[in-house]
């Protein structure tokens, strides 16, 4: 990636699983990111442990599409 190129940001939705208190619970997030599938996954990580206060490792990326 070029430091002088401009790249789009889309929105995509995320759907995630964490384990909290031995209960699965299975939701989704919208984020915004460049159209490569590993800073998407990387980027929704770091905001979902961030959010619900887990380790990053717990949470399982299950898909995402753009929306």
């Amino acid at each position: 990636m070029l430091k002088n190129k401009e790249e789009k940001l889309k929105k995509f939705e995320v759907e995630y699983s964490i384990q909290k208190n031995n209960i699965i619970v299975n939701r989704s997030i919208i984020i915004e990111s460049i159209n490569d599938p590993n800073k998407i996954i990387r980027l929704a990580k770091l905001n979902i442990s961030t959010m619900e206060r887990i380790f990053i490792q717990d949470v399982k990326i299950l898909g995402f599409k753009t929306v």
